[in-house]
């Protein structure tokens, strides 16, 4: 018997509609998908995918952004044997006793550096270049106050008639230990068409830096630096270089692997140093040198005679330029025992740089400001710092560099501060004591320093005064 099929119920029908439609749907946009994704891949053109630049294309990048550092001029080379290194270091350091076995060529060549508005800022160097085939770290010296004019160059010393420093002979003694050392003269020194702009410290900084690129060019040293291993360092006013390029050589110099900073009794702070003048500091010269400096480069109209007496007032530009360190102070009376502040600065203004605040009157706001913009510490770099100072230091005051770590542990540095209060290489005919002052300390300090540096290179660690 046939089975009859049973009617479909209005409902049912409906449901069985809709699942149709939902199903034609679902086919039509999957045709949809399929001719996009076609047309995608095979109409469009395609783009090449972002590729991520690695290290060495971002440091040739750098290179070709780099101007300054370039050879100018060089003059001719002079080979030191391991005796003549040796009687050299002697004439600053009579008890020298690292060992010397190599010899040392030595070359004065000119470099170009940036004053912010030109990449044509000549520089004169000098670098030593210990001999061997092994590449050696780099130590960028900046040496201490010289004096102004072109004449006072620190590259023009003959310390048999004038002695500013002994600088070949302090910084043989690094050379003769393994290190390729180049040492500048500052911007605008040995520049007919530049005065010097005295502890402005970018210029500085951008001096040290460029020094150390520089090795890469001249051809006495450009096979024989290890570029992985640079330390920059100073002696007073090179020391507030030295610092300044650790503090700028970020944004800089990004591409110099620069390990640590060094300063032998430093400037950290150009206030300090100024206010210093009037409370027994031995550096009653340094008010001329700063306002005639510090008014060209900033452009500013300092009330110069509510700083200094009349008789400096009418002088300090033209003296500034005409004599160098060793006359010093035969010219501006020599701050020692009486305190002679008060024959150069005005009672006004030592009554305020007494305390420490020359911006406490508002006729020193404009100087106090310009002075601020120098100062040292108040930026945390990721590189350590030492501090060298002479506990006899009466050039720049031990508690300069005591306030100068304090802001360097503030802002976040690690810092290594060594002081000095006698030592049998501080000896010399002038200074039986044996007490460390403001230019013994470079002797006095010589192996610690080396050692710091060697444990920085190897990894070990150095102490640290901020902790």
């Amino acid at each position: 018997m046939r089975k009859t099929r049973k009617p479909i119920s209005r409902l049912e029908k409906n449901r069985r509609l809709v699942a149709r439609g939902l199903w034609v749907i679902l086919i039509v946009e999957l045709i949809f998908v399929a001719l996009l994704a076609g047309y995608f891949y095979y109409v469009l053109p395609k783009s090449k995918p972002k590729q991520v630049p690695n290290v060495v294309s971002i440091k040739e990048h750098v290179n070709r952004a780099i101007k300054t550092g370039k050879i100018i001029s060089e003059e001719p080379v002079g080979v030191f044997s391991a005796d003549a290194v040796q009687r050299l270091v002697v004439q600053t350091n009579k008890r020298f006793d690292s060992p010397i076995t190599t010899e040392v060529t030595k070359q004065t060549f000119v470099f170009n550096s940036s004053d912010g508005q030109s990449d044509n800022v000549p520089i004169y160097a000098r670098v030593y270049v210990p001999a061997g085939t092994n590449k050696k770290p780099v130590l960028a010296f900046a040496p201490g106050t010289t004096g102004v004019g072109d004449s006072c160059s620190a590259s023009l010393e003959d310390p048999a008639k004038k002695d500013w420093g002994n600088y070949d002979s302090l910084l043989m003694a690094y050379a003769s230990q393994g290190y390729v050392v180049v040492a500048i003269d500052y911007e605008g020194m040995r520049d007919a068409n530049r005065l010097h702009h005295y502890m402005v410290g970018e210029l500085a900084g951008k001096a040290v830096l460029d020094s150390i690129r520089s090795l890469k060019n001249l051809a006495l040293s450009k096979d024989q630096i290890d570029d992985t291993k640079v330390f920059s360092a100073g002696y007073s006013e090179g020391g507030h270089g030295a610092y300044w390029a650790d503090q700028i050589k970020d944004d800089y110099a990004p591409e110099i692997n620069l390990k640590a900073a060094i300063g032998f009794g430093p400037v950290t702070s150009v206030e300090e140093t100024l206010d210093d003048a009037t409370n027994g500091a031995n550096i009653n010269w340094f008010g001329p040198l700063i306002v005639a400096s510090y008014g060209d480069w900033y452009k500013a109209a300092y009330p110069v005679d509510k700083i200094l007496l009349p008789k400096w007032a009418k002088t300090y530009q033209t003296a500034s330029q005409a004599i160098c360190l060793d006359m010093f102070n035969k010219t501006w009376p020599n701050n020692i025992g009486d305190n002679r502040s008060n024959q150069v600065y005005t009672p006004e203004f030592i009554k305020v740089a007494k305390k420490l605040n020359i911006a406490a009157d508002a006729a020193y706001a404009g100087l106090s400001a310009d002075l601020a913009k120098n100062i040292v510490g108040s930026k945390k770099t990721d590189r350590p710092k030492l501090i060298n100072h002479g506990i006899h230091d009466d050039v720049i005051l031990l508690s300069q560099s005591q306030h100068g770590l304090e802001r360097m542990c503030v802002s976040g540095n690690a810092v290594t501060f060594k002081k000095y209060d006698t030592s049998p290489y501080a000896i010399q005919d002038y200074n039986q004591s044996g007490k460390v002052d403001h230019y013994q300390v470079m002797n006095a300090s010589f192996k610690d320093t080396i050692s710091w540096m060697q444990n920085i290179l190897s990894s070990q660690p150095v102490s640290n005064n901020c902790k």
